[in-house]
């Protein structure tokens, strides 16, 4: 006598190691990435008045800090004003256009106007009109 097979299929199952590894490599990758980004600011003395809230990373933006004696520093690096406009150049192409580009200046709140007012026509010059100025919130 010939029994017939169970037709029993197989269980499912799910194998999720590959996803926990990409997981957890994610995670080491944005703390990293958010400490190295809290370590590339120049530590500036900000003008200490109320300000907009922080606003969130946008995939195209520019940080530019200005010292105390109006050193142009991108990055922790400080650059001249020749390679200042070929990087805004680079970055406003890449973004679309000057108008998608985000920049955010950091100016030290006892650097001469001067300077600030330079770096505003530096910005102008390639298109740039809207830029935001940093400040700190005011002491209590």
């Amino acid at each position: 006598m010939k029994f017939a097979k169970a037709d029993h299929p197989d269980e499912a199952r799910f194998d999720i190691t590959a996803m926990v590894d990409i997981v957890l490599l994610l995670i080491i990758f944005f703390s990293f990435t958010a400490q190295f980004g809290r370590t590339l600011l120049t530590p500036v003395d900000l003008p200490r008045e109320k300000g907009a809230p922080v606003p969130t990373a946008a995939s195209h933006a520019v940080v530019i800090d200005l010292t105390i004696t109006g050193e142009t520093l991108v990055a922790g690096k400080q650059v001249d004003s020749q390679w200042l406009l070929q990087a805004l150049a680079r970055d406003i192409r890449a973004a679309g256009g000057p108008d998608k580009l985000e920049v955010l200046v950091r100016a030290d709140r006892r650097c001469a106007a001067s300077h600030l007012n330079s770096l505003a026509a530096a910005l102008a010059s390639q298109g740039i009109r809207g830029w935001k100025l940093a400040t700190s919130e005011a002491a209590p």
